[in-house]
């Protein structure tokens, strides 16, 4: 009788080590199971980034590119173009730009645009036009046409009416001068 003791003892240890080892086995499943859907996640998260963050590089080019073929420049770089002599339209309001550029084509000059809504260029924005020898002191208060002149502000004027008027006057001396 002992020996049927001994292997019915035997059988008990044997389905307790079973046991154990399967709740063993099963944590550990569990915790390779989080790890691996973690770094899977991490992995797809950096993946993500990487490729928005490329498209969006790509996007800033093409906008950069199309900046520069439709003369808009920013505030800062108002007296920094190679050209001698040029305009610069700050606009207030897209409306007239069409206007503006109609009226200097027909003068002939080189001219640049800067987007006054632009949030690099509403510092410049005030209730009152200031315009000095600084760029950082300048102020606008509406659509205004700065006259560069190698590399300084020569004439500016401010609304439409005086720009329309500038813009003639500039257009019937070029015309005569041919």
């Amino acid at each position: 009788m002992k020996k049927a003791k001994i292997k019915n003892t035997k059988k008990v240890e044997s389905k307790k080590n079973i046991q154990q080892t399967q709740e063993n086995f099963s944590g550990r499943t569990a915790l390779i199971t989080i790890c691996t859907i973690v770094v899977v996640f991490v992995s797809f998260y950096f993946l993500t980034d990487y490729l928005v963050s490329k498209r969006t590089v790509n996007k800033e080019n093409t906008n950069s590119n199309t900046n520069l073929n439709t003369k808009n420049i920013t505030f800062q770089d108002l007296l920094k173009k190679s050209e001698k002599e040029y305009y610069v339209f700050a606009l207030m309001d897209d409306k007239d730009e069409d206007y503006y550029t109609l009226q200097v084509g027909l003068t002939g000059k080189t001219y640049y645009k800067i987007d006054m809504k632009d949030t690099m260029n509403k510092s410049y924005i005030s209730k009152e036009t200031i315009v000095k020898d600084s760029i950082r002191d300048i102020r606008i208060s509406d659509t205004t046409l700065f006259v560069i002149k190698e590399g300084k502000i020569s004439e500016h004027f401010v609304g439409k009416e005086k720009i329309t008027e500038y813009l003639k006057k500039n257009y019937k001396k070029e015309s005569s001068k041919s």
